[in-house]
């Protein structure tokens, strides 16, 4: 999923670009007067990130890709609801999260986890299923792109509400508060949300490669 025509206009000097002097505000503004350099930028500067969001929630490519448009479309359409109270950034990533968890809700039958095989089982205050040896564990394992697929599949099975705040804190690499913005989550909810999903993508990849 690339932009590369996007990219050369941007290099060239884009009024909006995030190296212009040019705010967001302006490049907003741009956007709802349907300006066609504000688009360009729109496409050049999201279209990989949010292809992205969607691809790791949908884990299928013509569905990202349609996200994709659908965001666009929408931005396009909604642009003027955009009041500034968030970043723009934050608002665009939240309307794609959105559309891609619609589409997963929509599907029926679709396999997740049981919280209950992946949190620690204790009788008397005393872990009676510890985490294995990761020492164990050679390096080059979780380096091979056959363990990053895998750790793709086992994202894929995260409940909705796990996989959001996962994908977008660290997968994305994006802030608590953004996180906690985009998603409408007290913080204290959203960092035992990533923590649980962190277990479990964890003893997933105990179960292959640890013995």
């Amino acid at each position: 999923m690339t932009a590369e025509p996007e990219k050369k206009f941007t290099e060239r000097g884009n009024l909006y670009s995030a190296s212009a002097s040019k705010t967001e505000e302006d490049f907003v503004l741009g956007l709802a007067r349907r300006e066609e350099s504000a688009f360009r930028t729109l496409i050049a500067d999201y279209s990989q990130k949010l292809y992205g969001v969607a691809y790791r929630f949908l884990r299928q490519e013509e569905e990202a890709r349609e996200v994709l448009q659908e965001v666009f479309r929408k931005v396009i359409e909604k642009i003027d609801t955009f009041k500034g109270e968030a970043k723009f950034s934050t608002w665009i990533y939240r309307v794609t999260v959105n559309e891609a968890l619609m589409r997963i809700r929509s599907k029926r039958g679709e396999a997740t986890v049981s919280w209950e095989d992946v949190l620690p089982r204790y009788e008397d205050g005393v872990a009676v299923d510890p985490n294995r040896d990761w020492t164990k564990l050679p390096e080059t394992a979780l380096l091979e792109s056959e363990a990053r697929a895998y750790l793709k599949e086992c994202i894929a099975l995260l409940p909705e509400d796990y996989r959001a705040p996962y994908v977008l804190k660290d997968v994305e690499e994006l802030s608590e508060n953004e996180v906690c913005a985009i998603l409408g989550l007290d913080k204290g909810v959203m960092k035992v949300r990533v923590h649980r999903a962190r277990m479990f993508l964890r003893k997933k990849l105990e179960e292959k490669y640890v013995d």
